[in-house]
């Protein structure tokens, strides 16, 4: 009995630990004035998930500590291989990825590395958030807002060439070989638990038929070209498909009490009701992948819909209804 007391002690300080740690990988990294961005991103993820796994195996009743070293406690692998048996899940490989980062920190990491690990990173966050409620029924989102799990980008332009001259032959081979490797497993995968990404290439072609959006040069300093005042992440801005917000709005509606059907029809309804695809706070069309993005503002939006009324799908249902009927009359 006291064992087991003193195990949920452990347990309960591990999870705790395990919060904050993660918190601080997020203030870490969105901190502007912070030039230690990644590496201290991938320390403190790490930590978190470690704790995190730690405390699920002493939930669990499972042993933390070496058998031949019982006062050193296993490593963040070994608590993979426990939890995560299954060597091809989405989210075991997402943070093997993340650990193997960690482990090249001290010598390979710079700046320029921060838009080919970000969407590994995005996942990660967004994989944490949900495992925490899996394991233990803690909901991030109580403790800091939904919108501040979105990690903001460093916008500098990446130059190869740049690179090449700025760190030499060595730096600049490790970095081309992760960001062709990386960028192979996100084509390779297509699922948003490993990374989330989606990539827009801007080229000029002749035939018209072929481009997704034209314009024209002026020969008299005319003005035809829209200009553009603002540049917009938008694979960090509508980092969700449709499918993703759909599960994310189930389970957070479940962490309050509300269980709801929320299939695609579903979601397509509040569209309709709300024309929801006409703001860009919400949606974004990809033209060059055919498909929706959806940003965090659409979750946040939605859930506030069902927690103010749980019934608001059947309203909708009966008001298209009523609206129906009374054009046919």
């Amino acid at each position: 009995m006291e064992n087991e007391k003193e195990e949920l002690k452990i347990e309960t300080l591990m999870l705790n630990k395990s919060i904050e740690a993660f918190l601080m990988s997020i203030e870490i990294y969105n901190k502007p004035t912070i030039k230690y961005r990644l590496e201290g991103f991938s320390f403190f993820i790490c930590n978190a998930w470690e704790l995190l796994l730690k405390a699920k195996m002493l939930k669990d009743g499972k042993n933390i500590y070496y058998e031949d070293k019982p006062n050193r406690t296993i490593s963040l692998n070994k608590c993979l291989d426990n939890i995560f048996t299954n060597e091809k899940d989405y989210i075991r490989k997402n943070l093997e990825i993340i650990i193997n980062l960690r482990n090249t920190a001290t010598h390979y990491i710079i700046k320029e590395l921060d838009l080919i690990y970000l969407p590994f990173m995005q996942a990660n966050v967004l994989n944490y958030s949900q495992k925490l409620y899996d394991f233990f029924n803690v909901d991030i989102t109580e403790k800091i807002s939904s919108s501040f799990l979105t990690l903001v980008a460093n916008q500098e332009q990446v130059n190869d060439e740049k690179i090449l001259s700025t760190y030499g032959n060595n730096i600049f081979n490790h970095y081309i070989k992760i960001k062709n490797e990386t960028q192979n497993i996100i084509n390779e995968s297509q699922n948003d638990k490993l990374a989330i990404k989606v990539d827009m290439n801007i080229k000029i072609v002749k035939d018209t038929d072929k481009a997704q959006a034209t314009f024209r040069i002026a020969k008299d300093g005319e003005e035809p070209i829209k200009i553009i005042k603002e540049i917009k992440d938008v694979n960090l801005i509508y980092c969700y498909t449709q499918k993703r917000v759909r599960e994310i709005v189930v389970d957070r509606l479940k962490r309050k009490n509300i269980s709801i059907k929320f299939t695609q029809y579903e979601l397509n309804l509040l569209c309709d009701k709300y024309n929801l695809k006409d703001d860009e706070k919400y949606y974004y069309y990809h033209q060059l992948t055919s498909r929706w993005g959806c940003s965090q503002q659409l979750i946040d939006f939605i859930v506030n819909l069902f927690t103010s009324n749980p019934n608001i799908l059947d309203d909708i249902k009966n008001e298209f209804k009523t609206n129906h009927y009374n054009k046919k009359d």
